[in-house]
């Protein structure tokens, strides 16, 4: 296979060097060898993936094999998508892109629901914790839910042990 992750890596990272401008590759890899085209694919993979900016390949007006067009280094430039890649904590895009989780209120009390029906409690005692989250408020479901995240932290071994247990 042409894409090499090593490769790419070698290549965010000289780019990193130059970084805001571009860097010249084309002492590194000469021109029509093995190598030149697999850094240019790999540098084109990275394109794709928006880590290096588009003018970091070009077209050439060449027609290459079987009437495939060839593409050779442009000006090859990491964007703010490829030093976050490389950043240990992920760069700007690891604080900018917190993802807030909304759970609607009328599933998370289903979700509560099914869970006391499929319980091991006595019969009469799932119908009246069943009937009780029946009536509970919007206000009322959110503040549960809090409580079971406290509950969950005051039982901090067994949460920890149920967290592992989970992941594996």
């Amino acid at each position: 296979m042409i894409l090499d992750r090593q490769l790419q890596l070698k290549l965010l990272e000289k780019m990193s060097l130059s970084y805001p401008d571009s860097c010249d590759f084309n002492e590194d890899y000469k021109y029509g060898t093995n190598e030149y085209a697999a850094a240019v694919a790999n540098l084109y993979y990275l394109m794709q993936h928006n880590l290096v900016k588009q003018e970091s390949i070009n077209e050439s007006s060449e027609i290459g094999a079987k009437g495939s067009q060839k593409f050779q280094f442009g000006a090859p430039t990491i964007n703010q998508n490829g030093m976050d890649f490389l950043a240990n904590d992920g760069g700007l895009s690891a604080i900018l892109g917190v993802v807030t989780i909304k759970i609607d209120p009328e599933q998370y009390r289903q979700i509560l629901i099914t869970r006391v029906q499929e319980s091991n409690l006595p019969i009469e005692q799932r119908h009246q914790i069943v009937a009780a989250l029946r009536s509970l408020s919007y206000e009322n479901i959110k503040h549960l839910s809090t409580k079971f995240v406290d509950l969950g932290w005051d039982n901090l071994g067994s949460l920890a042990q149920l967290i592992q247990n989970i992941s594996g």
